[in-house]
Order: C-alpha cells, then structure tokens, then sequence
C-alpha cells in the first residue's frame, strides 16, 4: 500500500503541466518521506516533468516505451557485425515507417487515428467550459471546477501549457476555437488548428538534412577583423610572416637581397671540409686551417717575406736540379762520340 502512495505522488509530480502544480505535489511527497524528496530533487527536472518540457517536440511521453520497442526488435543484430546490424535496422525502420503510411492511409479526416480520438475526447469536456473574448486574440476560459485558463489564439499557447506540449487543442483552446466560429471571426475547424497531421509522406518530402554533403572542413572560419589584417588594397598581406631566402635558406631576407653564400657553396664546401677532416684522421696527423679565406689577403709584409724567402730557396733548388741534369746529359753525349771513334777506327 504505501509502494502505491509513493508511485501515485511521484506520477503527480511528473504529469502535472504547471508550475504550481509541479510546486504543490513535490511539497505532498516531501511530506510523505523527506529522503525520497531529496532524491528526486537532485534529478534535473527536464528530464521527467512535464512541465519543465519545451513542447518543441509536441510530444509528453514519460516512458522510454518507444525506445524498448525498438530495442527488442533489434536483439537479433545486437551480436552481429557492425555493418550487418546496421543493415538489419535500416531494413526494419523501413518496414515500420511503410506499415504506419498504410495505417495512416486508412485514416478518416486529416488527422491521426490517435490525435482524433485525444481530440474527440477533449471535445467533451470542453462542452462544461465557457470562453469570453479579452481582446487582442486571447480569451479566458472558466470552467465549472472554479478553474481558469489564458488561451493566446495568436501565439497558439495556453495557460495550462498541454497545447504547446502535444501540439493538439485542448478544452481550453476548444473553447476560444468555437467562440471564434461563432463571432465569424474564424471559418475553420478545430482539426485545422492541430500540429499532428497526417500526411507522412509530405513531411518525409518536406525534411531537409542541415548536414552538407562531404568531409566537413577542419579549418575555423575567421573573423572580419582577421581578414582585414590579411588582406589590404585587394591584396594578400605579408604582416607577421617570416621571409625565407631561396639561395642561402636563411630567415629575413630573400634572393634578391642576400649577400651570404648560396646553398650550393655551402653544401661544397661543407663536404671538402668533411673529405679534410677524414683524411686527416686517417694519417694520423692534425691539421689547422683557418676559418675564413680571406685571412690570406690580410697578412702583413713580413708574411710577404716570408713568402719571398720561400720562393727563392725554390728558385735555387730549381737551379740546382737544373744544372745537376744538363751536365748528365753532357757526359751521356761525350761517351757516345768516344765510342763511335773508336768503331771508326777498328774499321
């Protein structure tokens, strides 16, 4: 008995479609049982109350009926592959959107089998409510429980909120429906005035995917104060961009003015430098070398002694060379004329 108590005051708390009512049945059940209060109080109340739904749904379901429905349909394709579980639900969602079309085809009027019974049922109780016009498309419906409703005929909305949240009139908006009928103020239907029709296949038609076609992009998109720093007088700007020189491959500067080696020199002597340095190691001997080439045309006069020194030990040692040659060539020369003398004369 008290499992049933509890259930009826949770069920109040989430059915009701006003905030006073929302306020009213959570005060009962925090009188009923304080923790059981403090629980529910902790759940967003978007998520299960009626009356904190937007209604752009047009839909005020509690349970996730709908969702175990397709649920236990798809039990089956639950164990299978991916792309055969997804061709399983893409085949059953097909044949359930053409079974409903056929339920729908056989429907009488302009609504659905469902929406026209909820709206033949609040077609009777709003025979008990009486309308009065308060201007400006809105009317205030009494009714005989001393209870009062404002029904906006221009923004479609009512006091009590059940409108906007299933998208069929209620008793309320029945009521302002016909006090317009019968002041000529309206010729159409109430039928007219409901958001569920029935045309499926219109709706399915009219639907228009906001996803574009292809990869989307990953670049951001930028602002207008980003795109004038880029761009002035029609065209790109360079601001903030480091220039790379294409001869020496150095930053801060180009081609056009660069005064270093370029990148062939560069990679040369690089690799004589490595070739040097290999052989080097090889004999076994370490040799200096300046680091640049013009330390050459920078020595002194006494360098240039020095050099001239050089040059005249080499002339000497040329000379000598020289000389030590010619006079071997003279002593091959005088042995060949003995010789042939002495053949002359054995002759």
């Amino acid at each position: 008995m008290r499992g049933k108590v509890f259930q009826d005051v949770l069920w109040n708390c989430s059915s009701t479609t006003t905030i006073q009512e929302f306020n009213h049945a959570m005060e009962e059940l925090r009188k009923l049982n304080n923790d059981c209060y403090e629980w529910v109080k902790v759940i967003p109340p978007q998520h299960w109350s009626r009356v904190h739904f937007t209604g752009r749904a047009h839909y005020d379901g509690l349970l996730n009926n709908l969702c175990e429905t397709i649920h236990n349909q798809i039990k089956k394709a639950c164990n299978q592959p991916i792309i055969t579980c997804l061709e399983y639900i893409r085949e059953y969602l097909m044949l359930r959107i053409v079974s409903v079309q056929k339920v729908s085809d056989k429907a009488v009027g302009p609504l659905t089998p469902t929406a026209t019974s909820v709206l033949e049922r609040n077609k009777s109780d709003a025979a008990q409510y009486v309308g009065r016009f308060c201007g400006n498309g809105k009317y205030q419906v009494s009714g005989p429980w001393m209870d009062q409703c404002v029904v906006d005929m221009v923004q479609h909305t009512c006091s009590c909120r059940r409108w906007e949240l299933t998208g069929i009139p209620y008793k309320h908006s029945l009521v302002a429906i016909w006090d317009m009928r019968k002041n000529k103020q309206n010729d159409g239907v109430p039928e007219e005035w409901n958001v569920v029709k029935v045309s499926m296949s219109n709706h399915f038609a009219s639907s228009q995917s906001s996803c574009p076609i292809g990869r989307p992009r990953k670049k951001r998109r930028k602002s207008a104060v980003e795109l004038e720093d880029m761009v002035k007088g029609g065209r790109a700007s360079r601001k903030d961009k480091s220039m790379t020189c294409s001869k020496c491959k150095n930053l801060g500067h180009n081609k056009r003015i660069c005064k270093g080696q370029s990148a062939c020199d560069a990679s040369s002597s690089k690799k004589r430098k490595a070739g040097n340095k290999a052989k080097s190691v090889g004999d076994g001997t370490s040799i200096k070398k300046g680091k640049d080439v013009k330390k050459d045309q920078s020595v002194g006069d006494g360098s240039s002694s020095k050099k001239g020194n050089v040059g005249k030990k080499a002339q000497s040692v040329g000379g000598g060379r020289q000389s030590g040659t010619q006079s071997a060539c003279d002593g091959i020369s005088s042995r060949t004329r003995k010789a042939g003398k002495k053949g002359k004369s054995i002759a």
